[in-house]
C-alpha cells in the first residue's frame, strides 16, 4: 500500500532505538498517510532533528534509548504542546512528574492507538486497521 503524502501529511518524530520496531512503526505510519521523521535511534539524534526539522505535529518515543532516557525531548515537545507519547516498558516510578500523564503503550507499538492517541486518526488515508492488516501479511 504505497500512498501519496502531501504537505498536509502530519509529521511524527519517531525515536526508537531498536531497528527492526522503529522499521516497521515507520512503515505502517507512512503506509496510513503519516510522513515520518527519523526514526532516529539515539538522544542526540532526535535533539537534532528537532532542532533542524520543522513542523513535526507529534512523536512516539521510546523511554530508554541504549541507557539513556528520552525525557529531554519531551520536554521539548511538551514545551512546544505537541502530542507524544512513550512506548516501551519502563518503571512509571522514574518518570518526571509533567510526563506522568502522557500515554504509555507496549512495543511493538499499535498502529491504531498511537494515531488515535496522537490525534491523528482523522488524517488516515486509509484506517489503520487496514494498515496493520497490510503489515501482518507481510511479516
Amino acid at each position: 500500500m504505497n500512498l501519496n503524502r502531501t504537505a498536509a501529511s502530519p509529521k511524527v518524530l519517531v525515536v526508537e532505538d531498536d531497528y527492526t520496531l522503529a522499521s516497521a512503526l515507520a512503515r505502517s505510519l507512512e503506509a496510513a498517510g503519516v510522513r515520518v521523521v527519523g526514526p532516529v535511534g539515539t538522544l542526540s539524534a532526535a535533539l537534532r532533528m528537532l532542532e533542524r526539522e520543522e513542523g513535526i505535529a507529534a512523536a512516539v518515543l521510546d523511554v530508554d534509548l541504549h541507557g539513556e532516557l528520552v525525557f529531554p525531548v519531551a520536554s521539548i515537545l511538551w514545551r512546544r504542546r505537541l502530542p507524544f507519547v512513550f512506548a516501551g516498558a519502563f518503571r512509571r516510578a522514574g518518570v518526571p512528574l509533567a510526563f506522568r500523564a502522557v500515554p504509555w503503550l507496549p512495543k511493538p507499538v499499535p498502529l491504531d492507538q498511537a494515531l488515535h492517541l496522537l490525534g491523528l486518526d482523522e488524517h488516515l488515508s486509509v484506517p489503520a486497521e487496514a494498515v496493520v492488516e497490510e503489515e501482518l501479511l507481510a511479516a
